[in-house]
This record gives structure tokens, sequence and C-alpha cells, in this order.
């Protein structure tokens, strides 16, 4: 008996949450696939008839561009905070507890985490600006920058637990120096966390909207999909249509690939959040 009333509240939780999280998503696909008229009609039932007339109308659009642009900005971003990231961690990791400079570097670059986004928001862009960098380099960079405060927190935490120093040792017995130690056993031990890594900040960069706003808004040809969106939403704000079948284009991309990686996600959060 005790053990049902344990489960009821949990089943209560999970049920109100799948309503939470299913239903949008529901109104979202269908509405994909009706026109304005049905849409205003019958927003909750099914699409009569069934029509694809929203996403031709994107693609005429030029949609494939700026889900490019998207999905460019996501895969070098997230490629260069796992090549930059790990490194960092690594050398952090091994030296923390011996040398005070490594572990004032780590307390101040896990600062930003604390820093809210909107303090340095106008600073940011005035100092982007003057450096020329208001195009996909300067959004990727800025991207690298603010993936590395949690990113490195977790990376350090995960090498702490679960890479032990013994391995280091070993590899120096059999010749390998530091640099080949790290590329050939710590950084393929490092699997879980790097899919951790790739969906935490893939989630973040593909559904971004302010940076690339504040960064990329000057040039419709920069835009990301998110900005697309927007901006689309505004210009045809009376036809729902088109805007639900982008908002389904966005949201497929990004739940695939979390479904390619999630195996390794809880591991890797779980062994990064435990010093």
């Amino acid at each position: 008996m005790k053990n049902k009333e344990n489960k009821l509240p949990h089943l209560l939780l999970l049920v109100t949450g799948s309503i939470l999280i299913l239903i949008p998503i529901y109104l979202t696909i269908v509405s994909s696939f009706k026109d304005t008229a049905q849409i205003m009609q019958n927003f909750f039932g099914l699409p009569k008839p069934f029509t694809l007339d929203n996403y031709q109308r994107l693609i005429e659009d030029g949609i494939s561009h700026y889900y490019f642009n998207s999905a460019l900005i996501t895969v070098i971003s997230i490629a260069l905070i796992i090549l930059v990231v790990p490194m960092a961690a690594f050398s952090i990791a091994r030296n923390i507890s011996r040398k005070m400079a490594f572990t004032v570097m780590y307390s101040l670059l896990i600062l930003g985490i604390f820093v809210p986004f909107q303090v340095i928001m106008l600073p940011i862009t005035n100092q982007m600006t003057k450096m020329g960098l208001m195009n996909l380099p300067g959004l990727i960079v800025l991207y690298l920058t603010y993936a590395i405060p949690q990113t490195l927190f977790l990376y350090v935490g995960y090498i702490k637990l679960s890479i032990p120093e013994s391995l280091d040792e070993a590899a120096e017995i059999d010749g390998a120096n530091r640099f080949t130690m790290y590329r050939k056993i710590a950084f393929p031990l490092m699997k879980p966390m790097h899919a951790t890594t790739l969906i935490l900040n893939a989630l973040w960069i593909w559904n971004d909207f302010l940076l690339p706003l504040l960064i990329l808004n000057r040039d419709n040809s920069l835009w990301t999909l998110p900005l697309f969106q927007y901006n689309y939403q505004g210009q045809y704000m009376s036809d729902y249509g088109p805007s639900f079948a982008s908002y389904v284009i966005g949201i497929v991309t990004i739940t695939i690939v979390y479904l390619f990686f999630q195996k390794s996600i809880i591991s890797g959060m779980s062994n990064g959040a435990v010093k």
C-alpha cells in the first residue's frame, strides 16, 4: 500500500509533465499541415484536408539558406568547444591541487556562469562592432566563449572522477608524452562528456535567438533559423501555417540529434557534476 502511495505523486507528475510537453508539440505539428483558415476554425483538430503548401512556401521563401546558416554555426561551434575545452579541463584537473595558478584560473573561468547575459549585452555588441566581427565567425567566437564556464566545470569534474592519474603514470612509463597521453587515452575516455557537451550546447546554439539578433540582424543573408522565424512571423503576422511549419523544421532537427546521443547524456552529467 505504501509503495502505491509513493508512486502516485510521481505518476501524477509524469502525466502532467507529458501533457504540458506533448500538447504544444501536437498543436505545432498538426497546424503545420493546415492552412490559416483551418487553424482559426479548428485549432485542435486534425487537418482536413492535409496540405504541404506551408512547407513548399517556406522552401520558396529561402528557408534552406537560413537552415544552413544555423547548421554551420552549430557544427563549427560544437567542434571548437569539444576541441578546446577538454584540453584546458585536463590540464586544470591534473594541476589544480598542486599549483595555485591553476586554481585561480579555474575559479575565474567558471565565474562566468554567474554573470547574466543582460549585464554584458551592450558592451559585447560595441566591442564586436569595433573588431569587425558582426558576422558568422564573430558569433561562433561568442558561442565558444560563453560555453567555456559551464562546460569546463563539467569536464573538470568528470576527469577528476573518471580518469585516474595512474593512467598518466602508465602512459609515461610506456614512453608517451603528456599530449600523446591526452590524445590517445584521456580524450577517448571523455566520450560520455563529449556527448553531454554536444547536446547541451547544440540545444542552446541551435535555438538561440538573442545573440544572433544582436550580431547578425543587420544583414538578412546571415540570419539563423530562429531569426528567420522571428522576421517571417512579423512579415506574415496573419498567416500562421508557414510559421508553424518552420517551427517543426527546427524541432525535428535538434530532436534527431538528441535521440542519437541520449544514452551518453545521463552518465556524462552525473559524473561531470560530482567532484
